[in-house]
């Protein structure tokens, strides 16, 4: 139901700290026009519309939802940007192996079982290359219940700490992983309203905007952002 109000409502940049967040990520890499880019999850298009707009590299992305991809394609459709979204699923790539320099996946591995995404990450990445993630973590203190809510909320499959996502990376054998907290003060900050919204969009999706408004309020200090790099 969350990921269908993100659809609905058309909502561009819909992860933690928004664009400006994946802007700050990407100036860390060493992006050129040479470089290919998967970006997974890409939800309305407004990540990968901002790779090709800055590095003018070879962009593509893909979406488990029909209505993401139709708004992202429509999106590069009036930019007139060599880029168009497919389905994709993380846990089973349609991409050959060693196909990407980099691997933008933002909010979108904790909906995943990991057991088969991050082996799929890892397979379609070409020899050194990058991972970069965003996704929301739990402080070790969270009690079970309270877990257990915000996974059947969101309809997370994983729901993890720092160092449960760690040991997952480097049991599918990345290297050089560094997972950072992304503090809430700047997610506030950095979010960048980009909207799409439907002609017509059912009232119980506007419930579900509010309800994830309160989860993030009453969890804040338990639950949090992380940015996540790692390296094939």
């Amino acid at each position: 139901m969350y990921v269908d109000a993100l659809a609905e409502f058309g909502v561009g940049g819909s992860h933690p700290g928004g664009l400006l967040l994946t802007k700050k990520l990407l100036d860390n890499e060493e992006i050129q026009s040479s470089s290919s880019i998967l970006d997974i999850g890409c939800g309305t298009g407004l990540s990968a519309y901002y790779l090709y707009e800055k590095y003018q590299c070879d962009v593509k992305a893909c979406d488990i939802h029909p209505m993401m991809i139709e708004k992202a394609n429509q999106r590069f459709k009036l930019a007139n940007y060599p880029i168009e979204v497919v389905y994709g699923d993380a846990e089973a790539l349609d991409f050959p192996d060693c196909s990407f320099d980099y691997l933008l996946s933002e909010s979108v591995t904790a909906f995943t079982d990991s057991r088969y995404s991050l082996k799929e990450y890892w397979r379609v990445l070409k020899p050194q290359g990058r991972l970069i993630a965003v996704e929301m973590v739990h402080d070790e203190s969270l009690p079970k219940p309270d877990q257990e809510k915000i996974k059947a909320f969101y309809r997370f499959q994983s729901f993890l700490t720092i160092d449960q996502w760690k040991q997952k990376l480097f049991e599918n054998n990345f290297s050089s992983i560094i997972i950072e907290p992304y503090l809430p003060k700047e997610v506030q900050e950095d979010i960048i309203n980009d909207i799409s919204p439907s002609a017509s969009i059912h009232p119980k999706l506007h419930d579900t905007v509010l309800e994830h408004g309160d989860i993030v309020q009453t969890y804040r200090e338990k639950m949090f952002p992380v940015v996540i790099t790692a390296t094939k």
